[in-house]
């Protein structure tokens, strides 16, 4: 089986606003295929670990880690393959060739603070720990429950955490799913400049729209994470459709950045406002 990264070409690279690839039929038809009609069973990425007193109603996130795949019996042999391999030192070392001249641009220092790049070594997150290894991998088999509520977006513009060294998805949409949105949908500061977040989300007022990547099928997209990968996902239309995907994750022992220091500072009219937002939703939660 050869990897997500197998098929790249220069034209699936961008530097703006943030290193990302978007690489489109990334796999070949006969293993996409075979990976789509073998996907675990919802029952089964319910009993997660992290899935434990998850709120199960509309359009929300279900995802068995890499470690809970590759040691259950009901995940497919092909599927446990497909884990490995990008859970793999092999896969690792792929993301390098494609993101080493990004990761050094972002961070000058990257090589004394973490290891050289001749010398990292990666393992499998849950599995191994930073005590021998340098980054810790996971592909994480994910859906976003139906919307049978309202639409509504699983998560809007916001940045990941500081650990992460990379993030990626790779889509797999259902042929008979004919829902609008879950799109993955990427950002830039208006001013250039990071400021506006409220922990890890930023209001719209921050930033600018650059571009939409669709949810569709054997599509893959990663990104070198920094304090710029500003990213969302669009407002899913109603659907009994789950939205499928594998989450690839590279995290580092330590943080990348400190997103402490782009905190938006709340005005008096804005934290009034929040106030007054707060004692409307207690009153709400009160009222049910």
């Amino acid at each position: 089986m050869k990897s997500l990264l197998s098929k790249i070409k220069p034209t699936d690279i961008f530097s703006e606003p943030f290193p990302h690839i978007v690489i489109k039929d990334a796999l070949d038809e006969e293993v996409y295929s075979k990976l789509k009609s073998e996907w675990a069973d919802i029952e089964i990425l319910r009993q997660g670990e992290d899935n434990k007193g998850t709120d199960l109603s509309s359009n929300k996130r279900l995802h068995y880690l890499a470690q809970e795949s590759l040691n259950d019996e009901r995940i497919t042999p092909f599927w446990k393959e497909f884990i490995a391999l990008h859970t793999s030192d092999t896969f690792f070392q792929e993301f390098l060739t494609i993101f080493k001249d990004y990761i050094v641009q972002m961070y000058p220092d990257f090589e004394q603070k973490y290891g050289s790049f001749a010398t990292l070594k990666s393992g499998l997150r849950k599995v191994d720990t930073f005590e021998s290894v340098d980054v810790l991998l996971d592909a994480l088999i994910c859906i976003n429950t139906p919307v049978i509520t309202k639409p509504n977006a699983v998560r809007g513009a916001h940045i990941d955490l500081p650990d992460k060294l990379f993030a990626g998805l790779f889509y797999l949409r259902d042929p008979q799913d004919t829902s609008t949105g879950g799109n993955l949908e990427i950002y830039k500061f208006k001013n250039g400049k990071p400021y506006g977040f409220r922990s890890s989300a930023i209001d719209d007022s921050y930033i600018k729209h650059v571009k939409t990547i669709e949810y569709d099928r054997n599509v893959l997209i990663l990104f070198l994470n920094s304090v710029y990968s500003l990213h969302g996902v669009s407002v899913r239309s109603l659907t009994e459709s789950p939205r499928y995907f594998v989450n690839l994750v590279g995290e580092v022992k330590q943080p990348l950045f400190n997103p402490k220091q782009y905190q938006e500072l709340p005005s008096f009219k804005t934290k009034y406002i929040r106030k007054l937002e707060n004692a409307i939703k207690k009153v709400a939660l009160a009222a049910k």
